[in-house]
């Protein structure tokens, strides 16, 4: 039996190979400026039009705003790693892209106290089909997001592009631990294979939007701490994030088991075009944060409050041994 796992385990360690290989293979840039053309117009929107802007991962000159056609910012960063951190104060022009953007490489000490963050995780698409890498995937995910929050200043939007594993994993306290720091705006989970075609890069990423809170504020936005049993396709016990279970139109498409990994869910496309509704998304998203303004503005510091946040939210920061 033990030996049977083995090769078990070894057969899905090769698989994740491929996967690897096939995701350093795949083009993005296609997915990635669909994606920040209706981003920015709602970064704007949220009142972050000046300071400074920091980009990482693959893609990020883009995302960030940089004009499609004219000579890339020089990265050397592949598909599967983190790469230079890029920096620039940010653009003027409402909409993507931004002519006026010079990003370049941040220096060490440059980053802290950003205003905005773009961070293009690894991986984030990639289904790994071996249990620690999973795992791992969390993790690491989980380890890049508390650093570039650690870059923002209080107020500050961090935007990540992250694996599913990270929401929906079964290990809560990466997620707890962001929430200590930083309120969900908003997520968007975006269709298997949105971001690129080939094998095994289907794992349906999710479009993050956290901002970093003031001292002594309680916490906001989404709970997205625990996951909650929802109804999916005649199952009637499929665990998915809270913030999903709440908002499922927040996926951009149709929530479907996972024919692959049957405790998970998949988002299969409603038709050829995510980016009408990722548009109407991301306009509700901007709209409840001014509502509850939390926004680019800095609220002031206060007294914590006396009562506890109610169930399902995270609960207010506390001591902090990245000191963040």
């Amino acid at each position: 039996m033990q030996s049977a796992d083995s090769d078990e385990s070894a057969r899905l360690k090769a698989l994740d190979e491929i996967a690897h290989d096939w995701h350093v293979r795949a083009p993005t840039t296609d997915a990635h400026m669909k994606i920040a053309i209706h981003l920015w117009a709602q970064i704007k929107s949220l009142g972050y039009t000046s300071g400074r802007l920091l980009a990482v991962g693959q893609d990020a000159d883009l995302l960030a705003g940089h004009p499609p056609g004219t000579p890339r910012t020089a990265q050397a960063v592949g598909p599967g790693e983190a790469g230079l951190v890029l920096s620039a104060g940010l653009p003027q022009a409402d909409q993507w892209p931004h002519p006026d953007l010079r990003l370049e490489p941040a220096a060490t000490n440059a980053p802290v106290g950003s205003d905005v963050m773009i961070a293009n995780l690894p991986y984030a698409d990639t289904r790994f089909l071996d249990r620690s890498n999973q795992i791992d995937i969390a993790l690491e995910h989980h380890r890049m997001i508390r650093i570039a929050l650690s870059w923002l200043r209080p107020g500050g939007l961090l935007v990540a592009l992250a694996h599913r594993q990270l929401l929906d994993g079964t290990d809560a306290e990466p997620r707890r631990s962001i929430a200590q720091h930083a309120d969900l705006l908003g997520a968007v989970r975006l269709p298997a294979s949105a971001l690129r075609a080939g094998p095994f890069q289907d794992s349906p990423a999710d479009l993050l939007l956290l901002r970093r809170r003031e001292p002594s504020h309680p916490a906001s936005g989404l709970p997205f701490i625990d996951r909650s049993p929802v109804h999916v396709h005649g199952r009637p016990d499929m665990l998915i994030n809270a913030c999903y279970a709440n908002e499922p139109w927040f996926a951009l498409g149709t929530i479907v088991p996972d024919p692959i990994d049957p405790d998970l869910t998949t988002v299969a496309p409603a038709n050829g075009n995510f980016e009408p509704h990722l548009s109407d998304v991301l306009d509700v998203i901007t709209d409840a944060a001014i509502h509850h303004e939390t926004t680019a503005h800095v609220r002031p510091t206060r007294g914590r409050p006396s009562t506890p946040p109610p169930p399902g939210r995270p609960a207010a920061p506390g001591p902090d041994p990245l000191g963040i």
